[in-house]
């Protein structure tokens, strides 16, 4: 029997309006966690990011999204656009949930907005440069991992970081903390 993530409880701890823009000059962008409810009981979308010389975040496993351009009316609009980019997905065929309180990169400073869709037909995903690999997580399996230290390699070099080994993938970093947040997960 596959247990289910409750997709009903997690909407009443989301925030109903868009989070507001950041202030001025402060980075922002925008990352879309789309939830498929009938895969496994609920399944959330991580990628892989390519590996590549002018990106902070290369080969790290997050969520679709990126930077807010100036053609973005709004930080929705920005995962939209990113998403589509990325994956393939038209975000606004699906079930716009709500969101999550802005998340803060601790390297590059960067306010990020995340926002949670629910899926409501199947979708395929087709993956771009930017992206070098994708996998669906159940939830109610991400909730029972146990929370590890990895060393991991941000710019800066070699830390080591709490982390999440999903099938021999590390989930750390701002993904590790929005992961804490979609799951109410409270780390001591």
């Amino acid at each position: 029997m596959t247990e289910h993530f409750d997709l009903s409880s997690l909407k009443n701890r989301l925030l109903l309006q868009t989070p507001s823009e950041s202030p001025e000059g402060t980075p922002v962008a925008s990352v879309a966690i789309i939830i498929n409810p009938e895969d496994r009981g609920g399944s959330v979308l991580l990628i892989r990011r390519t590996e590549r010389g002018d990106d902070p975040w290369s080969g790290q496993i997050g969520f679709p999204g990126g930077h807010k351009s100036p053609e973005d009316h709004n930080l929705i609009e920005t995962a939209f656009r990113e998403t589509e980019e990325e994956v393939g997905i038209r975000l606004n065929r699906h079930e716009l949930l709500g969101s999550l309180p802005f998340a803060t990169t601790h390297w590059r400073r960067v306010q990020v907005a995340p926002f949670v869709f629910a899926l409501k037909s199947n979708v395929t995903v087709k993956l771009n440069c930017e992206v070098a690999d994708s996998f669906w997580v159940p939830l109610a399996e991400l909730r029972r991992l146990e929370v590890k230290r990895h060393q991991v390699h941000p710019e800066e070099g070699t830390v080591e970081a709490d982390s999440y080994d999903f099938q021999g993938r590390v989930i750390w970093g701002l993904t590790f903390r929005i992961l804490n947040l979609l799951l109410d997960r409270r780390l001591a």
